[in-house]
């Protein structure tokens, strides 16, 4: 799906179908040793060698060429954890 600039999509424990050129999908989440919220998330081919990254609230990634920014990562040390994240070009 090709979402339009401003955009906003969740990424969960599992795969996102809806990401153009996806799917991206969350591995893990967790509280890092400062407290701040980390996910890895795994994504697309064009992510290889490396499908998984590690991603935290104002970082950026690319998917399709979209390119998505991390606005909030919500539970963290939680088996609900979730991000969203927010088309920005």
């Amino acid at each position: 799906m090709v979402h339009e600039v401003g955009a906003q999509e969740k990424i969960t424990y599992g795969r996102n179908d809806r990401f153009h050129g996806g799917p991206v999908g969350g591995g893990h989440f967790w509280i890092d040793d400062g407290g701040a919220p980390v996910a890895k998330i795994g994504g697309p081919k064009e992510w290889r060698p490396r499908p998984m990254i590690d991603v935290r609230q104002g970082d950026t990634f690319s998917v399709g060429g979209q390119v998505w920014r991390v606005t909030e990562i919500i539970g963290a040390d939680t088996p609900d954890a979730y991000l969203l994240a927010t088309r920005v070009s």
